[in-house]
């Protein structure tokens, strides 16, 4: 299989480029400084000072031995620490370190923290805060927004999980798992297990040994399912199966792809066998290049499927009109393809939904779609 889309992993939902605060490039936006602001005059301004400003003797120690609130507008130490160290500061408080600011768990949750933070990194000069984001890039590309825009979200085992994910990154509710205390959460194109308290989570698939089935890939059956169910039958190329339909195969493919023709050259066994196939199409590399070219002129035609043969034979394939109504077909096979996850072609789909991803020879295809045994 040739893969130019990475597997969308937990490491990359959390991930998202910089740029997000217009004017120094910061991982918050201006709504989530609104907020941390509001929370900042309610419980830090007392002992920080307004913007920040700390007191003037904050590294003399206090009469009990306590060091009294520092400066958090960059002129301290603050930007010194990674994110997980500041949200870990503000949730435990400041004995561990000789400080005299209280525990905040209980008191602000895990988004209302967040947003103090951003807040407070906003008073930083842009100097310090590129400094500390060359230290932290990670950190620094990391968006943990509210989950919400109340910032209240009732689910234990959602909440955390949300803080953290990439904004517009869809968020199913949790559903129980056959393993006590673990849920799985649709997030994109893919499904989390999240434990019951939110706090831990996991990717990968969740197999079931005795059955020899993988939950997991009966749980993106659906969403392949309802997102293919948007793709208009018309807009396919279809290969129909001879005499009485068996069975049928939706396949993303691209012409240039050495795999997709090497088992287009088996589509005739398959349609012998009461198998159609229906060629969706995904260009390897984007929206752009001979694959997205190519496809864009087999659309064209006003014999698909004959032309769908010609551009995956040995001959090669003269590309024609690429600009066609028809042709818009392509980008929006493309697009679907990457929202349900796939990586590579051939990605062959089963009629409930489970995915085959790569080339596989006809007589495996015909024993997984139970037509021979």
């Amino acid at each position: 299989m040739n893969t130019v889309l990475k597997h969308v992993t937990l490491a990359g939902l959390f991930a998202m480029p910089l740029g997000v605060f217009a004017d120094n490039h910061r991982w918050f936006d201006p709504s989530m400084v609104e907020r941390g602001q509001s929370l900042y005059q309610t419980h830090c301004v007392a002992c920080h000072q307004a913007a920040g400003a700390g007191v003037d003797h904050w590294q003399q120690r206090n009469a009990d031995g306590t060091y009294p609130a520092p400066p958090l507008n960059g002129t301290a130490h603050t930007w010194h620490h990674d994110l997980d160290t500041l949200r870990r500061q503000v949730r435990e408080g400041g004995a561990r370190l000789g400080g005299s600011m209280p525990a905040f768990a209980g008191v602000l949750s895990e988004d209302e923290i967040a947003a103090v933070i951003a807040y407070v990194q906003s008073l930083w000069p842009d100097e310090v805060y590129a400094t500390w984001a060359k230290n932290y890039p990670d950190d620094a590309a990391r968006r943990i927004t509210p989950a919400s825009t109340s910032g209240v979200d009732d689910n234990p085992v959602t909440a955390r999980l949300k803080s953290m994910l990439s904004p517009g990154t869809t968020i199913g509710e949790p559903e129980p798992t056959p393993i006590d205390g673990i849920y799985s959460v649709r997030a994109g194109p893919r499904f989390l297990y999240v434990d019951e308290t939110g706090r831990y989570v996991f990717t990968g698939e969740l197999m079931d040994i005795e059955t020899r089935q993988s939950l997991t890939e009966r749980l993106m059956g659906t969403i392949r399912l309802e997102a293919l169910a948007s793709f208009p039958a018309e807009d396919m190329v279809v290969f129909p199966a001879v005499g009485e339909e068996k069975a049928s195969l939706r396949i993303f493919t691209d012409t240039t792809c050495p795999y997709c023709r090497r088992l287009h050259r088996e589509v005739p066994e398959l349609q012998a066998a009461g198998v159609t196939v229906r060629y969706l199409p995904f260009p390897r590399n984007g929206l752009e290049g001979q694959g997205y070219d190519e496809m864009r002129s087999v659309w064209c035609e006003s014999d698909r499927a004959a032309a769908m043969t010609e551009a995956k034979s040995e001959t090669g394939y003269l590309i024609g009109d690429t600009d066609c109504d028809a042709a818009a077909a392509v980008a929006t096979g493309y697009e679907l393809g990457v929202e349900i996850g796939i990586g590579g072609t051939p990605a062959i789909i089963l009629p409930d939904g489970r995915m085959i991803p790569g080339y596989q020879p006809y007589p495996n295809l015909l024993r997984a779609l139970g037509v021979v045994q």
